[in-house]
Order: C-alpha cells, then sequence, then structure tokens
C-alpha cells in the first residue's frame, strides 16, 4: 500500500506542476504521468511540426508529421531499476498493438523522434538498449496525444473486448 500512495501523490504532483488543475490545457502538449516503480519521475512532451519547405510535413497518405520533444525529470540511473541501460521513447497504438521506438529519453529536454499517427500513446521505458527491436522494461512515463482526448473512454476498443 505504502508503494501504490507515493505513486499516486508523484502522479497528482506531476499533474499539479504542469497546469492541468489551473485550467492551462496546450493543446500541443502531452502530459507525462509517472509508472508505479518511479514515483518521482515527472515529465511532458510538446508535438511540433516535423521540418518541411511546405509550413506542414506530411507523410505519402496525407498524416501530419510531428517531432516530439520530450523534457523529463527525477529519472533516475536506469541501472537501479534491473539490469537496464537506457530509457526509451515509444509511440503505441492505442490498442497497444503496435509499437514504434521514437527515441532515447534523460533529464532535460530531448527531440526523441518522429511520430505520425493521429492518436498515439507516448511511452518511456527503461530498456536494456538504447536500440531495442520491442520494449520489454517497465513503464517510467506514460501519456497520450492531444487528439486521443477527443474519444470517449467507454468507447475504446480496450473496454468493449476488441482488439484488432
Amino acid at each position: 500500500m505504502p508503494r501504490l500512495r507515493a505513486w499516486r501523490a508523484g502522479a497528482f504532483a506531476s499533474v499539479a506542476a504542469l497546469g492541468l488543475w489551473a485550467g492551462r490545457v496546450d493543446p500541443w502538449a502531452m502530459y507525462l504521468l509517472p509508472g508505479p516503480r518511479v514515483p518521482t519521475a515527472t515529465g511532458s512532451a510538446r508535438l511540433q511540426f516535423a521540418a518541411s519547405p511546405f509550413g506542414a510535413a506530411v507523410t505519402r497518405d496525407g498524416r501530419l508529421r510531428y517531432d516530439i520533444r520530450v523534457t523529463a525529470g527525477g529519472l533516475p540511473d536506469p541501472t537501479t531499476l534491473g539490469d537496464y541501460h537506457a530509457y526509451v521513447a515509444w509511440e503505441v497504438s492505442t490498442d497497444l498493438a503496435q509499437w514504434h521506438r521514437l527515441g532515447v529519453v534523460g533529464n532535460g529536454t530531448t527531440v526523441v523522434g518522429e511520430a505520425d499517427w493521429n492518436k498515439f500513446l507516448l511511452v518511456i521505458t527503461a530498456e536494456a538498449d538504447s536500440m531495442p527491436a520491442a520494449h520489454q522494461g517497465p513503464t517510467v512515463l506514460h501519456g497520450h496525444s492531444p487528439s486521443a482526448l477527443l474519444q470517449q473512454f467507454l468507447t475504446h476498443p480496450l473496454f468493449r473486448g476488441i482488439s484488432q
């Protein structure tokens, strides 16, 4: 129980520090909450248009491309969590079926990579190396893209028993 209380306290402190309760909601911001293994971690991410000579970068099929700038704090050395040596950011589909590696995250601000999905989760995990083919380590920070706010919670595929 004390571990759960510490995690909740850290999560609420992170949300309060980011200004969610003060009514400041940025349509390009992603507010990251800590995972249970690192309750002191804080973070946010910001979507910024990827470089393009045309003003907005798009994929061949017309999806907007964004660079994701992550600001993280309170991340301990990954080795304190086990046999891990790096924190890695992932673009994850909302049904958790697809994971796309973005890049390495550390304390401070880093542009981790390019995302082009409309709705996605941003998950930062501790991993054994900085170039894993698939995620395996514990989640240290997680959040969702601003467009995911438009989805009603109970209509999410995970709650309807649908996996695709």
